[in-house]
């Protein structure tokens, strides 16, 4: 089996080979109307969107089927127009070649079509019926022709069919079962990942709660915001605020030992007459760097465990009003937990 992978467009291929097994083992068994049902579920199929040459292959068997269900159910139209979408992706695919020939001879009324349910097998007969029997196959690996004379001959054919179709029946259920495996081991693999970020969110978020500091907690990182102004001008820092980075810093350090994290000191700065109103600046990139050196100083940490970044001036940690200036000169730190990232 191959090794499960949580990419989101594996998962969606796993679906689709999963229900179009589904859909070809409930047509073996002649339940066209929920091989149907499985087929639409599926929606509108775009081969050129599904994942490499596997993901192709399947939308092809897929509408493949849903073209012999729909010839069986006697929808000619519905069908030539799958396996017209089937000659577009694979102009060399047999099933539909040889379904669209069929078809456009019984529209053209040189032959006559009825739907016929033989035990193993699906067909549509076509030719008169007092004559030799001629049918498409409509169910197994390929649209081929069949022809049955009077006599035993016949029994002898239906019966090797049924073997096989019984044969593939058992093989397809295999790979169904494999592929509900893989599906499980994947949503188990996220559910595992979601739980465990979440438990590390919770314990940054309890361990880095303290007076003056304000916990954001969102769904992929848990942000401090100091409720006062930590550089009370340029990029001098206030004792209040080199005094609650530097007990931070102890505090990442410590938490490090258990959960590994990232941590991102992001500079703010207040918009000033004459000076560019957006796109960051020098004066926020200097604040973050004070602020990972206070962090640093009496910790295990690095200067290099920290990313340091600019704020745009109009993303202040709060509102931009004049009043909130004093406030919004300052750093916020976002601690983000390393590892997969939360499933959308």
């Amino acid at each position: 089996m191959s090794e499960v992978t949580d990419n989101p467009v594996d998962a969606r291929a796993l679906h689709l080979q999963l229900a179009v097994n589904r859909a070809h083992s409930a047509a073996r068994a002649g339940d066209l109307d929920l091989a149907a049902r499985l087929l639409d579920e599926l929606g509108e199929l775009d081969g050129p969107g599904e994942s490499g040459e596997a993901g192709r292959a399947t939308v092809v068997a897929a509408l493949n089927l849903r073209a012999k269900v729909h010839a069986q159910r006697g929808e000619l139209p519905e069908a030539d127009a799958c396996w017209s979408r089937v000659e577009a992706l694979a102009p060399d695919d047999p099933d539909a070649a040889a379904g669209r020939r069929t078809l456009a001879k019984i529209a053209a009324g040189r032959r006559h079509a009825r739907p016929v349910v033989h035990t193993g097998r699906v067909a549509v007969i076509v030719g008169a019926l007092a004559a030799t029997v001629v049918g498409v196959a409509l169910i197994g690996g390929a649209v081929k022709l069949i022809d049955g004379g009077e006599g035993g001959g016949s029994g002898s054919v239906a019966e090797a069919e049924a073997d096989n179709g019984s044969e593939r029946l058992s093989e397809e259920s295999r790979r169904a079962d494999e592929l509900k495996a893989r599906l499980a081991a994947i949503e188990g693999d996220r559910t595992a990942d979601a739980e465990q970020r979440d438990s590390a969110l919770d314990e940054v978020a309890k361990m880095l709660a303290m007076p003056g500091v304000e916990i954001r907690r969102h769904a992929g990182d848990v942000q401090l915001v100091f409720r006062t102004g930590v550089f009370p001008y340029d990029s001098v820092i206030g004792p209040e605020g080199a005094e609650a980075l530097t007990e931070i810093g102890r505090r990442l350090a410590d938490l490090s030992a258990g959960t590994t994290v990232e941590t991102t000191v992001v500079g703010h700065s207040v918009a000033v007459p004459g000076g560019a109103p957006s796109g960051g600046s020098v004066v926020a990139l200097n604040r973050a760097r004070v602020a990972a050196q206070y962090l640093a100083q009496d910790s295990d940490l690095r200067l290099t465990d920290f990313r340091l970044v600019s704020a745009d001036q109009r993303r202040g940690p709060f509102p931009a009003t004049a009043a909130n200036a004093p406030r919004n000169r300052t750093v916020t730190l976002l601690i983000t937990p390393k590892g997969p990232p939360p499933t959308p």
